[in-house]
């Protein structure tokens, strides 16, 4: 009998080599492939767009049948969790560097999953084929405005009409899909207080297939696993980045300096968020900084994708464009009396009679708190709706607002700038 395939021993990976059309095994390395230690509950999926004819007729024995076709592919959804990680390397340099926050191949890459921010918010890949390059700036910083190349860093708008196209690998233990050129649609980022902090993504593909023959067999000398021959090989992971072949990136550890560390993670219960916000045009600006009770920070691109409608044949999409960008938030506190606490926050905006205030207004998501390791996300324009009560045992409040273009930037992005920090 076959054995059965775990959750349990199933991995994720990104590149930018697509071995379902005959990429060979030497083309894997840790620069253009990473391992994601995803949470449990990944998924990937794909369905078909149906039409049903049916017939309905009169009489003693009518035809009554219905037949079903298969008119379309939709395209491929797929979602997974990890943990937000900071890494430490916050400093771009000349490849083989060793100064502090630098790495060996001199990109930028503060969070272990930088490659999937890059494919979120920038039009540039994080690979070239060969070559890492990274949107991520020195600071260990991520804009949503046009941004020039420089030492470590790439160049990269986040207006762009259809978004960057990698591939996904889904080891589920021994079977191995390919979710082709995959694009990532939205992060959610969630702080509640008592977890660690997480990352959601999710996104789509053109396609759904699982490698046989000798993709398979290059996926797994690559990811680990059972060959098809039936013998066993490790995984070929490597995290000091030297050119090797047929490795991939680990997820949990980063060459810094010189010296491969492990990765932080990130105590939501010393998350804070610090608003700014003018009670009217002329005033002078409140800032608020406030304990959470939860936060939550979210992007989506609004991707759609294109599919003819070709008779007698099963469709598949050919094409995809972003829609508008959408970058949203939410806290949640307490409701504390006094100056510049929740309740004077609720009544200024409560007594703002302006219809939009977000030129006047900012805020700051800090995800783990001002000391290292932390993420933060700056908003520079924010629009605030009504805030909400909630009674209960303790009264809170919760708030959700819209990070908009600030007017130096309007019809370039610039809505929020990522910052992260390893201890």
């Amino acid at each position: 009998m076959a054995s059965l395939n775990l959750q349990r021993n199933s991995e994720v990976f990104m590149s930018t080599v697509d071995l379902l059309n005959g990429a060979a095994v030497t083309a894997m390395t840790p620069e253009n492939t990473w391992k994601l230690e995803v949470l449990a509950g990944f998924a990937a999926t794909s369905s078909s767009a149906t039409q049903d004819i049916t017939s309905l007729e009169s009489g003693t024995t009518p035809d009554r049948s219905q037949q079903r076709f298969n008119t379309a592919i939709n395209p491929v959804d797929w979602n997974l969790q990890v943990y937000l990680r900071p890494t430490g390397v916050v400093t771009g340099a000349a490849a083989d560097t060793t100064d502090a926050g630098t790495t060996q191949t001199g990109n930028v890459k503060p969070v272990a999953d930088w490659f999937m921010w890059q494919a979120l918010v920038s039009n540039t890949a994080p690979a070239d084929g060969t070559d890492e390059q990274s949107v991520w700036a020195s600071g260990g910083k991520l804009s949503t405005t046009v941004v020039a190349a420089a030492t470590g860093s790439h160049s990269t708008r986040s207006n762009f009409s259809t978004a960057q196209e990698n591939h996904m690998y889904f080891k589920m233990d021994n079977v191995v899909y390919q979710v082709s050129n995959a694009t990532v649609n939205q992060v959610t980022v969630d702080a509640g207080i008592e977890e660690i902090a997480t990352t959601t993504w999710t996104g789509f593909g053109t396609t759904l297939k699982e490698l046989t023959g000798t993709p398979r067999d290059s996926a797994i000398s690559v990811f680990g696993g059972i060959l098809n021959d039936g013998t066993s090989v490790t995984a070929n992971s490597n995290s000091s980045e030297a050119t090797v072949t047929a490795a991939y990136h680990p997820f949990n550890q980063m060459n810094v300096a010189g010296s491969i560390g492990t990765n932080s993670f990130i105590k939501n219960r010393l998350s804070a968020i610090e608003f700014h916000h003018k009670p009217s045009a002329t005033e002078a600006d409140v800032k608020y900084t406030f304990p959470v009770t939860a936060l939550s920070f979210d992007y989506n691109n609004n991707i759609t994708y294109l599919t003819p409608e070709e008779l007698a044949n099963l469709n598949e999409p050919i094409g995809q464009f972003t829609g508008t960008r959408a970058v949203t938030g939410s806290a949640t506190m307490y409701l504390r009396a006094g100056d510049t606490e929740s309740a004077q926050f609720l009544r200024n905006i409560q007594n703002d009679s302006r219809t939009s205030s977000a030129q006047t207004s900012n805020a700051n998501l800090i995800i783990g708190g001002t000391t290292a390791p932390y993420v933060a996300f700056q908003l520079d324009a924010v629009q605030f709706e009504f805030p909400s009560l909630a009674v209960e045992d303790v009264i809170s409040m919760s708030v959700n607002f819209v990070a908009q273009e600030t007017t130096a930037n309007k019809g370039s992005g610039g809505e929020v700038t990522i910052f992260a920090a390893k201890s």
